[in-house]
Parts: C-alpha cells; structure tokens; sequence
C-alpha cells in the first residue's frame, strides 16, 4: 500500500535536512589545538611531521627542514618533545579563535543587498548562497554594465558563477581576469572580489576614473572558484582549505591552487598524497571547478592581465612558482606588481611586498603559472595575498572590521593594475 501523500512528504523534508543535522552535529570546535613554529633541522623530523598530517599554518602550506608553523594537540606536542623538536607557541587557544568568530556570526545584523554605499553589506563575511544573490541583485541593478553566468558546477553541483563587467561605451576593449576563492578558509578573497567589483559598478555613474577603467577595459570575474569547500568552512570545518572531493576511503579534497596544469607538475612545492592540504589531484584539471575556470578564461580569451586573490601575508605575487628562472619581460612585471604595492600603500598604509613568487616558496599547478605560461599567455598575471601579516594569530579569521579596509587598499592597487596593463 502508497504511504499517504502527507507521510512522504514528511519522509522527503526529512531527508533533505538529515545531512544538514549531521553536520551541525559534528562542527569541529579544535577544542585542545594550538599553532606551534616548530624547528625542523633534519630530514626525520620532516618526515615524522609529515606523517602526523598536521594542518600547516606557513605560508606554504608545506613541511620542510626550517620553521614550520602547525597545528597540534597534546599527542601532537608529546611526539615533537620526544623528537626533541624545538618549537614556540603561536597560537595559544585555535578554539577561541574560531568560538569568537563564530559568536560575530551569530549576531550580525540581517542580511542586506542595498546596493551603492549601504556599507552593511561589507560589515560580516557572507554565506556561498548570500555571496551568490547579492551578485544577483548587482546584475539585476546595473543591467548595462555586469551580467552573470553560470560557468559550471562543482563536486557537489553548486553553480559556479561568473561576471562580465564593463562600461557602456568603447570597442575592442582589453580584458582582464580576476578570480578568488581557490582555498575555501580564505574568506577575505571573495569578500574583495565582491568589493572590488561593487566600486567598478557603483562609481561607474559619478567617478571619471572609474568610467575610463570600464568604457576600455572588460573584466571578467569568478569570485568564488571552490564552493563546496568554502560552503563546508561554514558549517562544518573552519580551517578547510581544499574542494570536497572524496578521493579514497574518507579522505577528501583537492588543493585547487595546485590543479592548473604547468610545468613540472605536481613534481615539487605540491604534494602527491590525497591526504595533504596541498593534494595536486589525479592529473592538471581533474577538478570540475579548476576546468570550469580554465574553460571561461579560454572562451574569452585573450587577456592582458589577471589577478587570483588569497590570503594571508599581504604580498603581490608575480610568475614564477616553479622556478627562478627570469620572464623575459620581468622588468615590466616587477613595474606592475611594485606599483600595485605602492598604490595600496598610498591609500593604507599597509605594507604588501611585491616579489617573485619562488621567493616565498616553490609551487607547481597553480593559477597563476598556467595563466602565463600555457595556452592563456596572459602576460600580466599575479597573486595577491591578503591581510593579515603571517605572523598575525587571527590568520584566516581576520576579523569582518578588515574587510571594507582591505577592501578599499586593494580597489586602489587594482586601479593602478588595470591603468597599467591596459596601457603597455
């Protein structure tokens, strides 16, 4: 005998919200955890290291003889003292951190999409589903100057959205490229996408510079590249930085940053173990969301410039990764980078360093090499690393008072970026 109608539909409500109870059940509060700077003087201590598969604070994510910033429990601490490893506190209390993080959370104001000076908005972080209405509701209020797309789904079949924007006047205009959101406990890098792309549209009708930016330039923009992940930082785990994928057993998770093809793939400043932070995937584009990106950047090719925003250590980043081998047109990338940094600073004060990005540690797969160096070529492109400053405890959960300031230094350096790589 048919269940009654209402029986089912009690049954499909309850399914639809059962996984959602489970992981409120189980949201990690890293009761117990704190963030030593451990000294790593031998080959031993790395690999012993490696094994405990401890989560890298350090600004490469990666474990290597030198200092090393991890996070650890009591166990942890008793292996590193019978090493005889020596180490500092960094962070004392990881619970804490996240406990008052989450308490802002809970009583920030209700959620509004005013547009155009409503500072509201950039006052807390936002929710994937937020982030993805508000663009929404930029879309609907400037017609002329931003449309929206969805340019595929991830893992889990969340859209990943991207914008076109650009002023109504001009032709043969120059492209530019921005994306954020790789690594999903990096909330402050969709916050300044949004932020960024909120003062090209809202100025567009009252600041003269702006319009020049847009009636030559078009910007094509993905501010959240790593939904699921960035979605499971909310409600699941704060400090996950890779996408949900389940690559074996219950190990799940590829480092997007490391998925972009390159040379010398995956073969150093990456890692081939699926349960690392820094798992480069099966082969380059493995992941929808990485492909997804790679896929729309190929549509509307080419660009002159780009930019892929993650934090922390307030730096600008230029090519390469994977090696120290010169651009040939490093003069002009160092022009570009150095300006950037100056521009933020004129406007802040803050301090980003601009430098090769081998300089702070080898990668290979990342965004920024593949978009120079492979079949994009685009000859302007970038990481920035947001606020904070590395040996900032706040780290990954900067406080939502940072984000209309970070937002606003980096509208600055980004100004001066589009003048630039427009005009050479």
């Amino acid at each position: 005998m048919r269940p009654p109608r209402m029986c089912m539909s009690l049954l499909a409500a309850f399914l639809v919200w059962l996984p959602l109870l489970y992981v409120h059940a189980h949201y990690e509060t890293y009761e117990g955890y704190q963030v030593v700077r451990a000294t790593l003087t031998s080959s031993s201590h790395v690999d012993a290291i490696k094994k405990l598969d401890l989560d890298v604070w350090s600004d490469d994510s990666l474990v290597h003889v030198g200092q090393v910033d991890v996070m650890v429990n009591a166990s942890h601490l008793a292996l590193l003292d019978g090493m005889h490893i020596d180490y500092t506190i960094f962070v004392q209390d990881v619970a804490a951190l996240v406990r008052t993080e989450k308490q802002r959370l809970d009583v920030r104001p209700k959620v509004h999409f005013n547009l155009g000076g409503d500072a509201s908005w950039h006052d807390s972080y936002h929710t994937y589903t937020e982030i993805v209405t508000y663009l929404q509701q930029m879309a609907r209020s400037f017609p002329r100057l931003m449309g929206m797309s969805v340019i595929g789904q991830s893992i889990e079949g969340r859209d990943i959205v991207a914008l076109r924007v650009s002023g109504t006047v001009g032709t043969n205009k120059k492209r530019i490229f921005v994306q954020g959101g790789q690594h999903a406990r990096e909330w402050i890098g969709p916050a300044t996408v949004v932020y960024i792309t909120e003062q090209l549209v809202t100025k567009y009708a009252t600041d003269p510079d702006t319009r020049s930016l847009m009636d030559r330039t078009e910007f094509y923009i993905v501010p959240l590249l790593n939904p699921d992940g960035y979605n499971f930082t909310w409600t699941s785990q704060r400090l996950w930085r890779k996408n949900r994928r389940l690559v074996q057993g219950s190990t799940y998770g590829v480092d997007l940053n490391r998925n972009w093809a390159g040379e010398n793939w995956c073969d150093y400043g990456a890692s081939k173990t699926p349960s690392s932070d820094t798992y480069c995937g099966t082969h380059p584009f493995s992941e929808p969301e990485t492909l997804a990106s790679a896929s729309f950047m190929s549509k509307y090719a080419p660009f002159v410039g780009a930019i892929d925003y993650h934090s922390k250590s307030q730096l600008m980043l230029r090519c390469w990764g994977y090696t120290q081998d010169v651009p040939s047109d490093e003069y002009n990338l160092k022009l570009v980078g150095d300006g950037y940094s100056a521009a933020l600073n004129a406007q802040s004060g803050k301090v980003y360093t601009s430098m090769p990005s081998w300089q702070l540690y080898y990668t290979t797969g990342s965004a920024q090499d593949y978009w120079k160096g492979q079949s994009p070529n685009i000859p302007f492109s970038y990481t920035v690393e947001l606020r904070p400053l590395p040996d900032d405890p706040d780290s990954w959960m900067l406080p939502p008072d940072q984000i209309i300031p970070t937002g606003e230094e980096n509208w600055a350096g980004f100004k001066f970026f589009t003048n630039e790589v427009t005009s050479i």
